[in-house]
């Protein structure tokens, strides 16, 4: 029987592998998957090999061509221009503009530029979950959105 895994809006999923129960979150913008459901093999660093079945959440997605600049807060030093691709009230997808020794679990400040009227300049604490290549995906440290964020969540329907 083939595990269904769900991808959520941030475009991660959590794999758990059947033999191990080692639990994996990863990344899955780099392959941009446009079918609701895709079938694709996983391979366990326990050695398992099975089959599981990515489906698409029913979450709304949209996308966002959002600029800015992100900072580790770690003792792992990483900065650089990005552009966030994917935004809701738990968290971020954004690319890179290069590819860095960016690891899960590294906590980064995020400082961006929103596309509202006032062109308001956001900075978030975030924790990365998971990498692959260029594309990050990170949860707010705080689900309080006191700042200009807050109203641009609301307004554009971005509240999860």
């Amino acid at each position: 029987m083939k595990q269904k895994i769900v991808i959520d809006s941030l475009d991660t999923a959590r794999f758990t592998c059947p033999e191990c129960k080692k639990q994996r979150v990863m990344q899955l913008s780099v392959y941009q998957i446009k079918k609701q459901e895709t079938e694709v093999r996983c391979k366990c660093i326990c050695g398992h090999v099975g089959w599981v079945i990515l489906e698409r959440s029913d979450e709304s997605i949209q996308q966002t061509q959002l600029l800015g600049t992100f900072m580790s807060k770690d003792r792992i030093q990483c900065s650089g221009k990005m552009v966030i691709k994917k935004l809701n009230s738990r968290g971020i997808m954004f690319k890179t503009n290069i590819e860095q020794h960016i690891i899960p679990g590294l906590q980064l400040v995020l400082e961006f530029v929103l596309d509202d009227a006032k062109q308001s300049i956001v900075q978030k604490d975030v924790r990365v979950k998971a990498k692959k290549g260029k594309y990050l995906s990170a949860e707010f440290v705080s689900n309080e959105h006191d700042d200009n964020l807050g109203p641009y969540l609301s307004f554009n329907k971005l509240f999860v």
